[in-house]
């Protein structure tokens, strides 16, 4: 008994690991869910806009389904939220190949971000507001990218209709959009 083996077999380790102990409450989990949940949607519709609704045409234009999302988006969420989410979305939407130029970065952060500041300051937060808003975001920005075209010779000034029936176009669609973002941004607390 003076010379006692050291045991062989060692049990396992009783604790779980690190990702274990980090403890995530029930309002974190929602707002984790909200993100998620924009982050599918706006997949969704660059999927649906490059797969589906690129080969319909009127009259040369079709809807930008990712432009409307980023503003719809950004115009129910705070304007921070919405700053720094119009940032993303609009880095993922160029990196994605499917965005006019680089300057869409810029476009559609400052301009949402600029609509979505003069809607709570100035209007009352209805879905006439968000209409008002992102419609005229929408034109806003189809006139920009017209602009950057005819400055780089990409288009002419012949095309301005088709820009602009795009911006119409999309501004169609804010009403099917808007329950399905309303409902998403309302997770977590209430935005607005």
């Amino acid at each position: 008994m003076l010379f006692k083996r050291k045991r062989d077999f060692k049990p396992d380790r009783t604790d779980r690991g690190l990702l274990f102990k980090l403890y995530i409450t029930p309002l974190q989990r929602l707002k984790i869910l909200k993100w998620t949940l924009i982050g599918l949607l706006m997949l969704a519709l660059s999927l649906l806009q490059d797969v589906l609704l690129s080969r319909l045409s009127i009259f040369g234009a079709t809807t930008d389904l990712v432009s409307c999302g980023i503003f719809l988006t950004v115009l129910l969420l705070e304007p921070e939220q919405g700053g720094i989410f119009a940032l993303i979305a609009s880095t993922v939407f160029y990196f994605s190949g499917t965005s006019p130029g680089p300057y869409t970065i810029a476009v559609l952060t400052v301009l949402s971000l600029l609509l979505n500041i003069l809607r709570h300051a100035f209007l009352q937060r209805t879905f006439s507001s968000v209409l008002l808003c992102g419609s005229a975001g929408l034109l806003i920005y189809q006139l920009f990218v017209f602009c950057v075209g005819l400055f780089l010779n990409f288009t002419t000034g012949a095309r301005l209709p088709v820009f602009l029936i795009t911006a119409g176009l999309s501004a169609v669609v804010i009403p099917i959009l808007y329950p399905v973002v309303l409902a998403v941004s309302k997770i977590g607390g209430e935005t607005w």
